[in-house]
């Protein structure tokens, strides 16, 4: 069997192939020489090899511009996620302050409404809203502990917010004029004598006037205030603004919506007005409500109209 016998197999020791190799590199150097001789054959290899070393680095670029792109693509979602969290804090932030400046400004204006007022106070802040799509009330975090007694008118510096109609000793619940079974006396703001009764309107948000005393050329934009006539509300106290005023029907009745001054639902700190017997003078406005409502006939400003009607149903009778 014939032996194999090649220079590099495994079992040639390191130092025979080092030998080899530092003999051929020192034959090649002084065959080289100073006359270079092998000038041509190394411009061979360096060409043969350019064309093997362009490609490879091409690729080689191409390679290192795709991870690079890939590592900057990451890099810039990552920052544009910390930039996209900080945006959102920051925004949190604003709008939490954008809150807090409205409460200063609500806290100011109450505090002043507070020291020009003649009836005693007690400042509340609202806690949250009642769940029944028929009625508008809110939760105060005051109650009889603090003074809280049912029937008690609440204000804010845009004018009244409603009455409290139910207490307990920690919390009360506040019923807000925008409810439909809420009735208040009011009157012109520019003009005493001519009064009425507002409560809530079928739509949300709104106050419907009625039961005017008298023929008057009600405008809009005219201001309603409370008349205290009926000793529970303080007079004067801003209501609502005349919006929409719709033509009489025959039957006399005008329909005329009100928008309230007081911000409603959305309000977060109040005052109690402590009025004196409130529980007597409820009674009162409860009574004068319902004597106003039982008129079948009530003078409003579509009393004229009426008139007009039942002449016109006469005179085609007497035809």
């Amino acid at each position: 069997m014939k032996k194999d016998y090649q220079l590099f197999r495994r079992t040639t020791p390191t130092w025979v192939r080092l030998a080899l190799a530092s003999g051929f590199a020192i034959v090649l150097m002084v065959a080289d020489g100073k006359a270079r001789r092998l000038e041509p054959l190394r411009n061979v290899v360096g060409a043969a090899l350019g064309l093997v070393q362009q490609p490879l680095q091409t690729v080689q670029s191409w390679v290192g511009d795709t991870f690079n792109h890939a590592y900057d693509l990451q890099s810039l979602a990552l920052d544009n996620q910390k930039l996209t969290a900080t945006n959102q804090e920051q925004a949190a932030r604003i709008t939490q302050l954008m809150q807090y400046e409205r409460d200063n400004d609500a806290l100011r204006a109450q505090l002043d409404l507070k020291t020009k007022l003649i009836t005693p106070t007690i400042a509340a802040r609202v806690l949250y809203q009642v769940v029944d799509p028929y009625a508008r009330k809110l939760v105060l975090n005051k109650g009889s502990n603090d003074g809280i007694i049912s029937g008690q008118p609440v204000i804010t510096a845009q004018g009244l917010l409603g009455q409290i109609t139910d207490v307990t000793p920690l919390t009360s619940e506040l019923t807000l004029v925008l409810d439909t079974k809420m009735t208040v006396p009011v009157q012109l703001q520019n003009d005493p004598n001519v009064r009425g009764f507002i409560s809530g309107h079928t739509n949300e948000g709104l106050l419907s006037l009625r039961f005017f005393s008298a023929e008057v050329p009600l405008k809009v934009d005219d201001v309603l205030v409370t008349s205290g006539k009926d000793g529970l509300y303080p007079e004067h106290l801003a209501v609502g603004r005349v919006s929409q005023i719709e033509s009489a029907a025959e039957n006399g009745q005008s329909s005329i919506t009100v928008v309230p001054t007081a911000e409603g639902m959305s309000a977060r700190y109040v005052l109690v007005l402590q009025v004196a017997d409130v529980t007597n003078m409820a009674k009162r406005s409860k009574l004068q409500t319902e004597q106003v409502e039982q008129d079948a006939m009530p003078d409003t400003l579509g009393s004229r109209a009426r008139a007009q009607a039942q002449e016109k149903q006469q005179a085609q009778g007497k035809k």
